[in-house]
C-alpha cells in the first residue's frame, strides 16, 4: 500500500454529513490539506463532532498515521486517560526510538504501571510525547483526532499543548473541537500548533434546518411546523433533529398556538437547571415564555411584582441571557423557554395567558392569550379572535389571521 506523503491531495466531499455547513468544511479542509491544524467550537449539540469525522475520513487517507481520542466528563478525572487513547497502539512502534528516561515515563503513564506523575516525571513526559510524535512523523504525515476537548483529563491536555507548541514543521497536524459558549476557545487555541484556525459552527438557517429533517427522513412537515421547529431549536441541528423525531412519533401534530412537543432526551438537559429555580421566579418565567416580546415591564403588567430578582435568579443559573439587547427578556436558548412551558400544568399556562391577555398591548396578542387562556367555546373569545383576525389579514399576516380565525 502506497503511503501519502503529504496533506496536500484533495479528498472527496462529503455534504451529506455536513448540510449547512459546506463553506466552513471546506475551508477548515484546505487548512488541514495546507499542513495546518484546526480547532471547531460552538455550544452542544451544533454538529462539532459530525464535521470532525467527515474532516477527519477525508484528509485521514492523505496520513499515514491517524490518533484518536474522545474524552468524556465522567472520565475527565482519570490522568493521562486521554493520552494512553492517542498513543496506545503505537506506543510499541515508537518506545524503541525514546532515550530511555522519555522511554520509562511514557510506559508508565499510558499503562498505569508504575507511578508517573506531572509533578516528579513533567519534564521526561512532555519531551516522550514531542519525540513520539516525531517519531511517527518521521515515517510519514500524522493526524490528531480530539473531540470534546474541554473534557480532556489535564495531564493530557497539558502535555498535547507542550508537543504542539514545539511540532514546528513536523507534519504533525491536529484536528480538535471543543465545546465552548463564547470566546473562552482561546485557551484551547493555544494549546494548539500557532498556524491552527479556529473554526465556529453557527446556528442553521431555517433552510438548512428544513434541508436536515428532508435527509434524515422527516418529510412532509408543513412550513409552519418547519419554522417552528427551527425557532425552537434555534437552529441547532441536534435539538432539530430530537424535535423532528418527536413530532413524527405522535399521532396527533400539535394544534397552532400548541407547542412543539419536547423530547425526553432534550428535556433533561434544561429540566434540572429548571428545578433550581425558586416556585415564584418559575412562574414568572413560564409567562415570559408564553409571550411573544416579553419585557420586565410586561411582566410587571401581567402581575408578577418581582420579576426583575426573579430574572436575576435565573441568568445566575443560565437560563436567560445576561448580554443586554435593549428592554427584552430573552432566554439563554429557546429549548429552555419551551421546556418549561411543556413541563408546566395546563392551569398554569392557561394562568399565564390570562395575565397577559389583559397586559399585552398589541390587540391581536392580546386575543390570541384570551383564546389560549379559554376552555371549551366563549362567544365573546369568538368574536375577539374574529377581530383580531381581521386586524392580522389587514395588516399583511395571513398565516396569523389563519391561525386566528
Amino acid at each position: 500500500m502506497t503511503v501519502p506523503r503529504d496533506f496536500k491531495e484533495p479528498a472527496r466531499c462529503r455534504p451529506d454529513l455536513v448540510i449547512g455547513r459546506e463553506e466552513l468544511f471546506a475551508q477548515a479542509r484546505e487548512q488541514l490539506n495546507r499542513g495546518g491544524s484546526v480547532l471547531l467550537h460552538g455550544t452542544a449539540g451544533i454538529g462539532k463532532s459530525t464535521v470532525l469525522r467527515a474532516l477527519a475520513t477525508e484528509c485521514g487517507e492523505a496520513a499515514r498515521t491517524v490518533l484518536r481520542c474522545s474524552a468524556t466528563e465522567s472520565e475527565s478525572h482519570l490522568p493521562f486517560l486521554a493520552l494512553a487513547d492517542l498513543l496506545g497502539l503505537v506506543l510499541g512502534e515508537v518506545s524503541d526510538k525514546l532515550p530511555a528516561a522519555q522511554r520509562t515515563a511514557l510506559e508508565s503513564a499510558l499503562t498505569g504501571r508504575g507511578e508517573s506523575t506531572l509533578q516528579r516525571d513533567g519534564l521526561a513526559l512532555r519531551l516522550a510525547v514531542l519525540s513520539a510524535l516525531r517519531a511517527l512523523a518521521a515515517e510519514g504525515p500524522v493526524l490528531v483526532v480530539a473531540d470534546d476537548v474541554q473534557w480532556l483529563d489535564p495531564a493530557s491536555a497539558e502535555l498535547l499543548g507542550f508537543a504542539a507548541r514545539r511540532l514546528g514543521e513536523t507534519p504533525v497536524r491536529m484536528l480538535c473541537a471543543v465545546r465552548t459558549d463564547g470566546p473562552e476557545y482561546d485557551r484551547h487555541l493555544r494549546a494548539l500548533p500557532p498556524d491552527s484556525l479556529a473554526v465556529r459552527l453557527n446556528p442553521l438557517s431555517r433552510a438548512q434546518v428544513s434541508a436536515l429533517l428532508d435527509h434524515r427522513g422527516y418529510t412532509g412537515l408543513q412550513r409552519s411546523t418547519v419554522r417552528d421547529i427551527h425557532r425552537t431549536s434555534g437552529g441547532n441541528p441536534l435539538f432539530a433533529l430530537e424535535l423532528g423525531r418527536a413530532l413524527a412519533e405522535n399521532p396527533t401534530p400539535p394544534r397552532p398556538g400548541e407547542p412543539l412537543p419536547v423530547p425526553t432526551s432534550l428535556r433533561a438537559l434544561v429540566l434540572n437547571r429548571l428545578g433550581m429555580l425558586s416556585e415564584e421566579a418559575r412562574h414568572t418565567l413560564l409567562v415570559a415564555s408564553a409571550g411573544a416580546r416579553p419585557t420586565p415591564a410586561l411582566l410587571h403588567t401581567a402581575g408578577r411584582e418581582n420579576a426583575e430578582a426573579e430574572m436575576a435568579q435565573a441568568a445566575a443559573l443560565g437560563l436567560l441571557a445576561t448580554e443586554a439587547e435593549g428592554p427584552a427578556v430573552r432566554f439563554a436558548h429557546p429549548l429552555i423557554s419551551a421546556a418549561l412551558y411543556a413541563e408546566a400544568p395546563a392551569q398554569e399556562r392557561r394562568a399565564a395567558h390570562r395575565a397577559l391577555s389583559t397586559a399585552a398591548s398589541d390587540p391581536i396578542e392580546r386575543a390570541r392569550h384570551l383564546a389560549l387562556a379559554t376552555v371549551g367555546t366563549d362567544p365573546e373569545v369568538a368574536a375577539r379572535l374574529a377581530e383580531a383576525a381581521t386586524l392580522a389579514r389587514d395588516r399583511g399576516a395571513p398565516s396569523m389571521a389563519a391561525s386566528l380565525g
